[in-house]
């Protein structure tokens, strides 16, 4: 053994200072971007949009379609009814004509035109005269009252 500086090393024992721990600067996250400088969920959220834009106007056409194809066959439907209109009315017309009445009297019914000998004249050059009757049972209250009552109900019942 070497003899040397006989004194202790008290450098040993004291507190050693802590290393600090080495300090990063860590920028923030960018977020994830795509080719064109747009987030994957503006694209979903957009293809969204765009498939329901979509899906309505298809529901929009076949809507269309359907009111155009009941419009076109109730149109149809109104042709025949009118034509079927006006082929009654026809038939109407025939036989409410004086010919078609004229002969159905004459050949379902037996009748004839009336002849001269049929017709039978009544003078009428005599005066017409109307007399009243005079319904009076007394003179007392009683009975005028009664024909206030009988004249009022004459005068209503028209």
């Amino acid at each position: 053994m070497a003899l040397g500086n006989q004194a202790y090393d008290l450098s040993r024992y004291e507190p050693k200072p802590e290393k600090q721990p080495k300090m990063q600067v860590v920028h923030r996250a960018q977020p994830v971007k795509s080719v064109y400088g747009v987030r994957p969920i503006t694209l979903v959220v957009v293809a969204m949009m765009v498939v329901a834009i979509t899906a309505l106007l298809l529901y929009n056409n076949a809507m269309i379609a359907e009111v155009s194809a009941e419009i076109t066959s109730t149109t149809a439907q109104l042709e025949l009814l009118q034509n079927e209109n006006a082929r009654l009315n026809r038939e109407l017309d025939m036989k409410m004509s004086n010919e078609a009445i004229a002969q159905t009297a004459a050949n379902e019914l037996g009748l004839t035109k009336l002849e001269n000998y049929q017709v039978a004249y009544i003078n009428l050059s005599s005066q017409d005269v109307v007399t009243a009757k005079n319904n009076s049972t007394g003179t007392g209250i009683f009975a005028m009252i009664g024909q206030v009552i009988t004249k009022i109900q004459e005068y209503l019942k028209f």
